[in-house]
């Protein structure tokens, strides 16, 4: 069931519908009830919709609690989180609960400290890196976490390295890698213009252009996020993925661009390939040939 417990945002984030709305938090002598009615009627499954479930720190505790003295196999609860700001004691409560009971969506976006205080995030992208680092390896949560590549100011070069960052010293098993889009409401689409941004007039509102990638080097960079997509984030080829990371060498962003350019060139396109033909193709670039 999706559920949620505040309403808007806390933060002001320029590429997000929801920069700027206020948080308003649903009084926790309704909330609390009505789970209870949810849990009595049988629901074990709880998709928060909350643009940033930890904020406050201290309404989720309440929350968190509340399903921990209810913990019991089949429970899952699905929240996005904002890794900037952890409190050791939220940690505890995530790391309480049995593994995979969590489903955690952390929104780091950029690790590029000067773009992501351009774009409203916090420029101490280490205290962010460090703390996804502790909920990877210190929690029993499954933790996603997005990337958004187009962002003003950061290049090709400086996206890898984030990248590559990211995949190596987290490891999170789901990354998710998007597009930059110009949401109409924005900041990022009031001020395309002057920050040198170019957006498509039409839903889904993608970026065509910036002040630091061209046309080519974007949809360069999509091929590359379908790839991994298919290939890393669906989990359908694990002993595939464990043998592209070892030979990555900590630098998987170059080779997945590698095997997106053979899967492109082998099929003309990266969608809508069977499973076994992907099999076979990985295996193929896998496979050293004279």
């Amino acid at each position: 069931v999706y559920v949620e417990a505040t309403r808007g945002c806390p933060y002001d984030c320029a590429y997000c519908t929801s920069a700027g709305t206020g948080l308003r938090l649903i009084p926790l002598v309704r909330l609390l009830p009505a789970f209870g009615t949810l849990w009595q009627r049988g629901l074990r499954r709880f998709k928060f919709l909350d643009r940033s479930f930890n904020a406050p720190a201290a309404h989720a505790a309440t929350l968190l609690d509340f399903f921990l003295e209810r913990s019991e196999p089949g429970m899952v609860l699905h929240f996005e989180i904002n890794t900037d700001h952890l409190t050791d004691e939220f940690v505890a409560r995530i790391a309480a609960f049995p593994p995979g009971t969590l489903h955690l969506e952390a929104g780091i976006q950029t690790l590029n400290p000067q773009v992501a205080a351009a774009v409203g995030r916090s420029a101490d992208t280490a205290r962010t890196l460090a703390n996804l680092r502790r909920l990877t390896r210190e929690t029993g949560a499954t933790v996603h976490a997005d990337l958004i590549f187009g962002l003003p100011g950061e290049d090709e070069a400086s996206f890898a390295r984030g990248f590559n960052t990211l995949v190596a010293e987290c490891a999170p098993p789901e990354v998710q890698v998007n597009l930059l889009k110009g949401l109409p409401g924005t900041r990022l689409a009031r001020d395309a213009s002057r920050l040198g941004l170019v957006f498509n007039p039409e839903p889904p509102y993608e970026l065509l252009r910036s002040d630091a990638m061209d046309f080519a080097t974007l949809m360069r960079l999509q091929r590359f996020a379908r790839c991994w997509e298919l290939v890393h984030n669906r989990g359908h080829f694990p002993d595939e993925v464990r043998r592209l990371h070892a030979r990555a060498e900590g630098a998987p962003f170059a080779l997945y661009q590698a095997l997106a350019r053979q899967l492109a060139a082998a099929e003309g396109k990266l969608f809508a390939i069977a499973r076994p033909r992907l099999a076979a193709l990985l295996n193929d670039f896998l496979t050293p040939h004279s």
